[in-house]
Formats: C-alpha cells, sequence, structure tokens
C-alpha cells in the first residue's frame, strides 16, 4: 500500500469504518512509514479539534434560544413565487416561431435558398470581394495611423 491510497483512506480509518482487512493493511504502513505516521497524528488532532468545535456549538445553540428562522422564510419564498406567477405573461393561442414541429422547416428555407443563391453565383466572387475589403480596410488605418506615428 501507497502513501497516497493510505492518506486517501485516512479519515475512514480514524473513524473506525473500514473493513478489517484495509485496517490490517493500513496499519502496517503506518507502522512502517514515518510520514504517514505523522499524518495520523495530525489527522486525530484535527478530528478532535472537529468534534470539540461540534460540541461548542451544540451547546451554545442550547443555551441560546435562536428562533427558527426557515417556516417563515419558506413562507415568504412562496408568497414571491406566487407574485411571480400572476405577474408572468400569459400564453397566447399564437404558436412561437420556435416550436418544435416547425424548426426543421426553417433549416430547410434556408438551404433552399443558399442553394439558390448559388445557382445564380452570388458566392462566385465572395472570397476575392473579402481579400479586397481587407485591402482597402487595412490601407485605410495604416493612411490614419501613419500620421499619429511620426
Amino acid at each position: 500500500m501507497n502513501c497516497a491510497i493510505v492518506k486517501e483512506w485516512m479519515p475512514h480509518y480514524i473513524d473506525g469504518l473500514l473493513s478489517p482487512e484495509m485496517e490490517l493493511s493500513i496499519r502496517l504502513h503506518i507502522e512502517s512509514c514515518p510520514d504517514c505516521a505523522e499524518w495520523l497524528e495530525e489527522a486525530k488532532a484535527m478530528s478532535e479539534l472537529w468534534s470539540e468545535m461540534d460540541a461548542d456549538r451544540e451547546q451554545l445553540q442550547a443555551q441560546m434560544d435562536f428562533p427558527d428562522l426557515a417556516a417563515d422564510v419558506m413562507t415568504h419564498i412562496e408568497q414571491l413565487e406566487t407574485g411571480r406567477r400572476s405577474r408572468a405573461t400569459k400564453a397566447t393561442n399564437v404558436r412561437r416561431r420556435s416550436a418544435p414541429k416547425t424548426s426543421w422547416i426553417h433549416y430547410g428555407v434556408a438551404a433552399c435558398l443558399s442553394l439558390l443563391l448559388l445557382q445564380f453565383g452570388v458566392f462566385e466572387n465572395l472570397a476575392y470581394g473579402i481579400t479586397e475589403i481587407n485591402g482597402h480596410m487595412s490601407n485605410s488605418v495604416t493612411q490614419w495611423f501613419g500620421g499619429f506615428g511620426r
């Protein structure tokens, strides 16, 4: 067994939740590994601190009478939700464009229009046009910034 596995199972080892075989394997590793033995001592100290903190918290809660806010908060949330529902827009009888049965029609119309535009040669010189526009843009930017850099 390696140190990573021992450190991973250390909390369960401390709580006594492991099978006897696994516990024996971890104990043998801890006895032969000083780093894991130190890790075990630190983990036990942390476990004791957590236990003390839980006991202190329970004792403090027993001493002080904290009001139960959960019921009031949940009632207020329900009131807000009811108000939101009443203010929500009412559904109309008009079908939305994004209705599942009509969405394929939009894709079909877009495909047909694209093929039609291809037939008429609209996209024929598209690459040349983009290159031409790019050249004009870079020339105008160079001219515009050219005076500032000198």
